[in-house]
């Protein structure tokens, strides 16, 4: 099998996402990264690109000039897709540029920063039929696509209600010390209109998503902020209504001292529950009317043939967040494929192609959108 050709957008010596999207594209040796642009700086940028094996020509300082080299190119020779993995107000016009210009999109959440801007994608995208992902990675886990197997199988019964918390603490040390160090998470001009929501809020609720295919239609929200003179919220809770009279609760804060990457979900039906924890990723526990617990653990021969396939290494052996984020990727590259064999109607994964897309950013910004909403309102609850 030929490999695709990738560039990537913000593989910076220091960018901890960069480094996850280059591993992810590379794992199962599908794809292989020729271009980019690694920073806003010409010198920083070339060494960069140099030091990740990229040929010196295809090093570019923007992404406009990207697109413009990289269509200059014999088509074996260009790029097949891009890998934006930048600042969040950066999102939307690289989106649409490189839609518009042929090449399929690879992009961390969110897609822009304003609900309108997510649908002005999805008309481009419409447009355009080029394949276009979000990596909400979490959803690449075997424990996840298990749970959502579970659930759609009917072992959980109804779903009654949803508890999903997200909690870190990289910013706690800023509550006290404000000097301690900076981050564009916390500008508005960079971040957007939210900081923890937008951050880890989506994540979270595209995990209710992913499992139960349930999307939010009402909110209840209380956003705050530790950190002082932060113009951004660092924590907040949401009441939340589902459809299907499903009710649930979202807890994320980035100001949880001593907390790492604690996302966490149960899920209560009227004949079973289930409980999943990132921290312990390769474990789901699903609780039974009768008080008894069933275990499920990655790679066990009981599990359903998506979780199968999405574990890389036998029993016993872990395995974590960068083969989460490849599999996203390996699904991604399955529709790149057929998109150029001209199938798109190739099936992926139970939920069509198996990887987040437009709908689920949309729902992520409409989510937020309504919390902030919901927080400044003195009604109750904002539709969404």
């Amino acid at each position: 099998m030929d490999k695709l050709f990738g560039g990537i957008i913000g593989a910076g010596k220091t960018s901890f996402i960069g480094f996850t999207h280059r591993v992810a594209a590379n794992f199962y040796n599908e794809a292989e990264i020729k271009s980019g642009v690694f920073s806003n700086n010409p010198d920083e940028c070339l060494q960069r690109g140099l030091e990740l094996g990229i040929e010196r020509d295809r090093i570019y300082c923007d992404y406009s000039r990207m697109i413009e080299n990289e269509n200059s190119l014999p088509h074996e020779k260009r790029i097949d897709f891009v890998i934006i993995a930048t600042p969040n107000f950066l999102h939307y016009n690289m989106i649409k540029a490189f839609l518009e210009n042929g090449f399929h999109v690879i992009t961390d959440k969110p897609m822009g920063i304003s609900l309108a801007e997510c649908l002005e994608i999805k008309n481009i995208q419409k447009k355009t039929g080029m394949v276009l992902a979000l990596t909400h990675g979490y959803t690449g886990y075997p424990m996840i696509k298990q749970a959502r197997y579970l659930v759609k199988s009917g072992r959980l019964g109804k779903i009654i209600n949803i508890i999903v918390s997200y909690n870190q603490g990289w910013l706690s040390p800023l509550i006290n010390n404000p000097q301690t160090f900076k981050t564009w998470h916390l500008d508005p001009a960079i971040s957007g209109p939210s900081n923890t929501m937008i951050d880890i809020g989506t994540h979270a609720i595209n995990l209710v998503q992913t499992i139960t295919g349930l999307t939010p239609q009402r909110v209840c929200a209380d956003l705050e902020s530790a950190i002082p003179g932060n113009q951004l919220e660092d924590n907040g809770t949401v009441l939340i209504k589902f459809n299907n009279m499903v009710n649930g609760l979202l807890h994320a804060s980035q100001v949880s001292t001593g907390e790492g990457n604690a996302l966490r979900i149960k899920i209560y039906g009227d004949k079973a529950s289930l409980s999943w924890d990132q921290e312990f990723p390769e474990v789901l526990e699903m609780m039974n009317s009768d008080g008894t617990t069933t275990i499920f653990k990655k790679g066990i021969s009981a599990l359903c043939k998506d979780a199968l396939n999405a574990s890389n290494f036998p029993p016993g052996h872990p395995e974590g967040f960068i083969c989460a984020f490849a599999n996203i990727y390996a699904a991604v590259f399955k529709a790149i494929r057929c998109h150029k064999d001209n199938q798109h109607s190739c099936p992926g994964g139970e939920s069509g192609w198996d990887f987040p897309g437009i709908e689920e950013g949309i729902t992520g910004l409409s989510f937020v959108e309504a919390v902030i909403k919901s927080n400044q309102s003195t009604d109750k609850w904002i539709k969404i």
